[in-house]
């Protein structure tokens, strides 16, 4: 008889995965205030998405210190960055001692009485927690000193803007005899929105010594001092095509635009000897010769010398004149300068914000983030003379956004590498953001026709009404004016109260009974529970002819295109707990679908 068959080897078990803490002893989870039956449960964890499951159970300094841990920070920058600045500002308090515990807290604490109170807390206008810090943020924000110039980064939702008016609260508190404060941002609807901020954390006696303007006010002040006849130009690309065609140029009026705004202005050229300089026009891919850039020089300077004769000068050149005046001053306007959404400011702009403030300690603190960056401009601090090494500091806890919304929304992005803010060579160092929030994932609704994607527009923000959600914290955004103005009267026909909200014209107090209708510009540096994108199509998404043609410039093509995606993500990251996005036949290739 044929002896038995050997039985088949079993196939190897799969190794076991190793404990998600491994690598963190017990002494360093003691140091960093997790309790011991927290640590025996940490201990049985493999996963980071184990963790976030059990977020829920788990007391919320321990969890984040535990999530900081498994997003890879080592033991010492956790120390540093989240359990440092919790410790109390006082010294020990007696158990029973709740009200003195409460009132030297540096966490979130709200004393309610009744569920009535509980409800207007979670459910009631976002602008009263605008000026929450947590404890990493409130050590950025009232930092006796820094040696120079200081940037926060982060992506949306961490609390930039938070820090930075609480960065102004510390300085106007602490000025000399005679000082003054600047908070500046880009445009008048984000400055409005940071003085409404600012008054509700500082007295009106400080709010006197801080001003609050956009870059271009100041840079306009500065040369009406000097020039009081001179006012702000707004059409400088149709001056520049209009030389074009009368001198039959042979180069597009784009091309021509885009050598006055992001090489000659941006890097501050003054001579056509600087023009002429090999590396005067590093990055642009269309390559000029002497002779054409002494042409390209000689049509930009006329088209200068023209509008300085109507008194009206561009942006550009405005800032260059209030710099060179500012430069030539013994005593300068500010003690401080604080820049809140920095991503989006020319370098122009940057050197009349250097030469307005003497350099020192406490010179200039910048909040900002490259994913929103919304204007094709890119800024090299070390070039503008802000040397901010060793004063570069990330947020990397996201208080406003669910984590499903963010998530999606960061596939806008499509793992595209991030500039380093003021670093226009630098990739952003590595490192997740944390939400806070959970929530369900953005709704998305492809339709046939622009009437059926009104007709669920209208559905969508009904149902938000009946589930609860205020008009007033519910928005509509879309690409375009046009886009903007269709939707306010669908909403209308509908019976829902929609009301046009331009930031320009309006506060976010304003037309509170009414859902806000706005452009994707216009919600920038705004938040509301519901957020509803509409026309998300690939004709909108980018608008091809707003991007220079890639024939003269691929480099800054590619430049156009990363502003008009970053415009979705900031439409998109301004909901809190609900985002709905729609759009009608092709959509636009920047979805993550």
């Amino acid at each position: 008889a044929a002896p038995p068959a050997a039985p088949a080897a079993a196939p190897p078990a799969a190794p076991a995965a190793p404990p998600l803490f491994d690598h963190v002893s017990d002494h360093d989870l003691q140091r960093l205030g997790i309790d011991p039956e927290i640590r025996d449960f940490c201990r049985t964890l493999t996963t980071a998405r184990e963790l976030h499951d059990w977020a829920p159970a788990l007391p919320q300094d321990q969890f984040e210190v535990l999530r900081a841990l498994a997003d890879g920070h080592s033991v010492q920058r956790v120390r540093d960055e989240v359990v440092v600045p919790r410790r109390p500002v006082v010294g020990a308090v007696a158990a029973d001692d709740y009200d003195t515990a409460i009132r030297h807290t540096r966490e979130r604490v709200i004393v309610v009485n009744d569920n009535q109170e509980i409800e207007d807390v979670l459910a009631g206008e976002f602008n009263a927690w605008r000026v929450f810090l947590h404890p990493k943020q409130r050590d950025l924000a009232y930092r006796p000193r820094f040696n120079g110039p200081a940037k926060v980064s982060g992506g949306p939702g961490t609390g930039k803007t938070v820090v930075a008016l609480h960065r102004v609260k510390y300085l106007a508190e602490h000025l000399p005899l005679g000082g003054r404060v600047l908070l500046t941002s880009f445009t008048n609807a984000l400055v409005e929105s940071l003085k409404r901020n600012l008054a509700l954390l500082i007295p009106p006696e400080l709010v006197e010594d801080v001003d609050v303007v956009t870059t271009d006010k100041l840079a306009l002040d500065v040369v009406k001092e000097v020039h009081p006849d001179i006012r702000l130009r707004t059409d400088t690309r149709g001056v520049f095509a209009n030389y074009a065609r009368q001198h039959r140029l042979p180069w597009p009026v784009d091309f021509l635009f885009s050598e006055y705004r992001h090489v000659i202005t941006a890097r501050g050229i003054t001579t056509l000897e600087g023009y002429l300089d090999p590396d005067a026009r590093a990055g642009r891919t269309t390559p000029l010769n002497a002779d054409q850039r002494r042409r390209v020089w000689h049509a930009v300077s006329s088209v200068r010398a023209m509008m300085r004769t109507s008194r009206k000068l561009p942006a550009e050149d405005l800032h260059a004149e209030a710099a060179r005046i500012l430069s030539e001053r013994a005593e300068l306007p500010y003690t401080n300068v604080v820049v809140d959404e920095a991503q989006d400011l020319h370098p122009a702009q940057w050197r009349t914000l250097r030469a307005a403030v003497p350099p020192g300690p406490n010179d200039l603190f910048i909040a900002g983030d490259n994913r929103q960056r919304i204007y094709d401009n890119t800024v090299s601090f070390k070039q503008l003379g802000i040397e901010i090494v060793g004063r570069s500091y990330p947020l990397r806890v996201n208080y406003r956004t669910t984590e499903q919304i963010l998530t999606w929304a960061d596939g806008i992005l499509r793992g595209q590498p991030v500039l380093e803010l003021g670093d226009s060579a630098a990739i952003e160092p590595g490192g997740s953001t944390r939400c806070v929030l959970s929530g369900p994932p953005p709704e998305l609704y492809g339709a046939p026709d622009e009437p059926t994607e009104l007709d669920a527009l209208a559905e969508r923000v009904r149902g938000w009404l009946a589930e609860g959600i205020e008009p007033a914290d519910i928005c509509v955004t879309a690409r375009t004016n046009k886009l903007r103005d269709s939707v306010a009267a669908h909403l209308r026909a509908r019976a829902l109260p929609a009301a046009i909200f331009n930031p320009r014209e309006h506060s976010v107090t304003d037309t509170a009974h009414a859902v806000r209708v706005t452009t994707m510009h216009g919600v920038k540096g705004l938040e509301f529970r519901a957020i509803a994108v509409f026309a998300a199509t690939a004709d909108a998404l980018p608008q091809t002819d707003h991007l220079t043609d890639p024939a003269l410039d691929e480099n800054q093509r590619r430049a156009e295109l990363d502003a008009q995606r970053s415009l979705l993500y900031v439409a998109c990251t301004r909901a809190r707990e609900r985002l709905y996005v729609s759009w009608h036949g092709a959509p636009s290739p920047f979805l993550p679908l």
